[in-house]
């Protein structure tokens, strides 16, 4: 009875300690509710290879999160525009209109941001996930008055 019970043990401390292996990390959890919420307010979150443009801190997993909100309206469009967060945490528009960034006034949130970017039917953020969930609200808000402002 006693080697059954022993061996009872060891089978269940075994597969315990697999369960817990396979649970995701706290860093992934955040990540997931960080995406989950991203959703809820309509964006879409992807990872993507860093596009050859970027030179920054290379991303864990090789990937870049890219927060975008598609505007829906590709018949008008909107003009390319883009604006790139240096390492002094300074912005540098890399295409567009100068003027835009001074109306956009960039929050605070935005020193996760890597780079704010319009497309024809795209507004997008990249950047490395570091922020909070509450902090999205701002990077949609941000995007919505990006493409009033160059509506």
């Amino acid at each position: 009875m006693t080697a059954f019970l022993i061996a009872l043990v060891v089978v269940v401390a075994f597969v315990w300690g697999q369960m817990l292996v396979l649970r995701p990390s706290q860093r992934d959890q955040r990540l997931m509710l960080l995406r989950a919420e991203a959703r809820k307010l309509g964006l879409h979150a992807r990872l993507l290879p860093p596009p050859d443009w970027y030179r920054g801190e290379k991303p864990s997993g090789g990937l870049l999160a890219c927060y975008s909100l598609l505007t829906g309206d590709e018949d008008k469009g909107l003009p390319y525009f883009r604006v790139d967060r240096l390492s002094d945490g300074d912005w540098m528009i890399r295409a567009g209109d100068p003027a835009t960034l001074k109306a956009l006034a960039l929050p605070a949130q935005a020193e996760h941001w890597v780079s704010v970017e319009a497309r024809a039917n795209t507004l997008s953020v990249w950047w490395l996930e570091r922020g909070e969930p509450a902090d999205l609200p701002i990077l949609r808000e941000t995007l919505l008055k990006l493409q009033k402002i160059l509506s």
